[in-house]
């Protein structure tokens, strides 16, 4: 395989060369591991780490994560692990620690896989990207329109995430795989909630590996609000996910047993938030 390699300094050289046909990548652990299994065949490949930027920013109301941030980088935060708690567990669960210090949250997004953990904590915090070179800003959930689809011009790529900041909410994160390391999901599920004297004010569920992008349903998460926090509530939202799935089946599991898996794992959900299983 031949290819060419080029390392831009600034931003709107990257976007130039990406308007060529240049595939970006920083970490290198989805590119090069489609290259080597023949599912990409680059003619040039464009480091984005010749670009210095901030890793990470948080002004109160927003954590902004910037390209070439790693996994390993959120981690070392204090700030991550105390105020998106949540994001810090998903991320503790990537890959290895090799990988988490080379994987980077934004390719994470640039690779809109549906088993995209991190992808997934961004659907449920509304997560923006910042789009250079014009530095638009679009919402996640309207900028991946499918597996490695993303809504971007010839010339645009990923510069930032932008996570909103959430007060009050509990989190719960799982995901089921063949192996307890290094797990690609079979299917995940991740929850924020927000109760008050055991009433649902809101709830975010969202879910990935078993439709064509993270699937997260605005009508069911209004219809449990004001709702006791009860068994037969997360029954429920159980039911009404597994009937808006759409799984495959491919070699890590069927598509009947993701169905199952998006049925239950809500109900694993409650009792974690009841506090019956540690």
């Amino acid at each position: 395989m031949r290819f060419d390699y080029v390392k831009p300094r600034d931003i709107m050289d990257i976007s130039k060369v990406k308007k060529a046909g240049g595939i970006l990548f920083a970490g290198g652990t989805d590119v090069f591991v489609k290259m080597r299994n023949k599912v990409m065949n680059p003619h040039l490949l464009v480091d984005t780490k010749g670009v210095e930027t901030r890793k990470i920013d948080f002004d109160g109301k927003f954590l902004t994560i910037y390209m070439n941030t790693t996994y390993s980088d959120l981690l070392r935060l204090e700030v991550v692990k105390k105020h998106f708690p949540l994001i810090f567990k998903i991320v503790k669960t990537v890959g290895s620690p090799q990988i988490r210090n080379r994987g980077t949250p934004v390719g994470n997004v640039g690779n809109a896989s549906p088993a995209g953990d991190f992808l997934l904590s961004l659907y449920l915090y509304e997560a923006s990207c910042v789009i250079a070179p014009a530095m638009r800003e679009a919402k996640i959930s309207e900028l991946v329109k499918g597996p490695g689809k993303l809504d971007l011009g010839e010339d645009e790529f990923i510069h930032a995430l932008k996570v909103p900041y959430l007060q009050g909410y509990e989190g719960y994160f799982e995901k089921v795989g063949a192996r307890n390391a290094m797990v690609i999901s079979i299917a995940s599920i991740g929850v924020l909630m927000k109760r008050k004297k055991n009433v649902i004010e809101d709830v975010r569920i969202a879910f990935g590996s078993v439709a064509s992008t993270i699937l997260r349903n605005k009508e069911i998460e209004e219809s449990v609000k004001g709702k006791m926090f009860s068994q037969d509530v997360f029954e429920r939202i159980g039911e009404e996910y597994e009937k808006l799935s759409k799984p495959i089946t491919d070699i890590r599991a069927s598509a009947d047993y993701r169905k199952k898996l998006v049925r239950n794992l809500p109900l694993k959900a409650y009792f974690n938030f009841k506090g019956e299983i540690p």
